[in-house]
This record gives C-alpha cells, structure tokens and sequence, in this order.
C-alpha cells in the first residue's frame, strides 16, 4: 500500500511539473534613452584633490618663474610635484606638477 501511494503521488508531481510552463528569462530592462542616446550612470569623481594641487602648483610656478626663462619640462614639473606632495593623494599631485608649468609659462611668456 505504501508503495502505491508513493508511485502515484511521484506521478502527480511528475504531470503537474510538466504542466507548468517553464519559468521565463529574466527581462533585460530598457536602458535610459536621451536624444537618441542612452543615459549612463556614474558616480561622480572628485576633483577636489586635482583643483587644490592645481592652485598651489600655479601660485609655486609664478613665483619660481623668470621672465624670458627657460619653460619646465613634464620632468621637472613632475619632480617638483613629487617634493611638494609630501602626503597628499596621487591627484593633487598631477594637479600640482599641470599648474606649476602653467605658473612658469604664464611669468615666462608675460601673461596675466
């Protein structure tokens, strides 16, 4: 008696399973469309570090610079940066090194 209950209540399982349909792939969603485009999410990236070494950069490169002087090269801005940083992130210091040669070429070719 044991043996048939069992058999059949697999064989209820069994036709039921089949009578189900089979369980739909997930929907990719529609992205995000503007003007023909579409919209792409991302966190913001501070510039923070960048700006503040930048300023710093400039202002240190205005006061080393000579009128008529030679420029800085990517090196010497880079080496200069890398004194200065002491501590500070990587990006303050590319700002650094990018607003020191901007500060020497503005004494060096007389601009204001």
């Amino acid at each position: 008696m044991m043996r048939v209950l069992s058999a059949s209540a697999a064989l209820v399982l069994a036709l039921t399973a089949c009578g189900k349909p089979p369980l739909a792939a997930p929907a990719t969603p529609e992205p995000e469309m503007k003007h023909g485009h579409p919209v792409v999410h991302v966190p913001p990236v501070e510039s923070r570090p960048f700006d503040d070494g930048y300023t710093a950069g400039f202002e240190y490169g205005k006061k080393h610079g000579m009128p008529h002087g030679a420029l800085a090269t990517e090196d010497d801005a880079a080496r200069v940066a890398r004194e200065q940083a002491a501590g500070q992130p990587d990006r303050w210091e590319r700002g650094f090194a990018e607003g020191y040669a901007d500060g020497i070429r503005n004494v060096v070719t007389g601009q204001k």
